[in-house]
């Protein structure tokens, strides 16, 4: 009869140790290879998707909506200019794929000038290497995004503006800085839509908001807008 053993540490003997270590860059060297390949053989099938539903009137504000994940960002003021939205891209870098720039296209409206508004994630310098363990909003920096906004009564970021601790808004709080996190999030208010992702600089809010675009709403828009798509699973607080 064998042994009853309990869970403890286990001890890799000391010859052994430069294998392994060894060993173990070289999964991280394949890790990072899946995700630069993955990144490689995605992109022409979301430049695909994108020209079919560029037809689709609705297709990316009914997306948005659907996902919980950006959902709870949204104001009711928002949908007015986010109805207007006809694309969304994400692109990345070819060499490190994890740090990425989104991009919102819109159609002629009322609130602003601008044809397209781009928020970029750049790698934060103390990232891990590529292949490690990776955490969008962790690991990447969210740089401010300048809106031509054509009129204050327009301004969704003036008139509803992200609240709350460390929202570090256009050089306010902590810009991303580590350990930018809501001390209370009871404190917090998302406001628009367009001042939680395109006004802020903060990891706790647009860069949450920024890897729920990235990491859920862009992977499976489809699903999110036949409202098919399945959630991430958030505890009961």
């Amino acid at each position: 009869m064998s042994s009853i053993r309990h869970v403890e540490a286990g001890v890799i003997p000391a010859d052994k140790q430069s294998k392994i270590d060894a060993l173990e860059q070289k999964f991280d060297d394949a890790n990072a290879e899946l995700i630069r390949h993955a990144a490689k053989i995605h992109e022409p099938l979301f430049q695909e998707r994108a020209d079919v539903t560029k037809s689709i009137p609705g297709f990316w504000h009914q997306a948005l909506v659907n996902c919980l994940g950006t959902s709870i960002y949204i104001d009711d003021d928002d949908h007015a200019l986010l109805s207007h939205i006809t694309d969304i891209q994400v692109s990345r870098n070819s060499s490190d794929p994890r740090a990425a720039t989104i991009e919102f296209f819109f159609s002629p409206n009322d609130f602003i000038n601008d044809a397209s508004l781009k928020k970029e994630f750049t790698l934060a310098k103390d990232a891990s290497p590529l292949g490690d363990k990776f955490v969008f909003h962790e690991d990447t920096v969210p740089g401010p995004t300048a809106i031509s906004w054509k009129s204050d009564e327009k301004n969704l970021c003036k008139l509803k503006p992200t609240k709350g601790p460390e929202v570090g808004a256009n050089g306010a709080g902590a810009n991303g800085a580590a350990g930018d996190e809501l001390e209370d999030e009871d404190d917090f208010e998302p406001g628009s839509f367009f001042s939680s992702l395109f006004d802020n600089t903060s990891k706790a809010i647009a860069g949450v908001l920024g890897e729920n675009i990235v990491d859920e709403l862009y992977q499976n828009a489809i699903g999110f807008y036949l409202n098919t798509a399945p959630e991430a699973f958030f505890p009961d607080e």
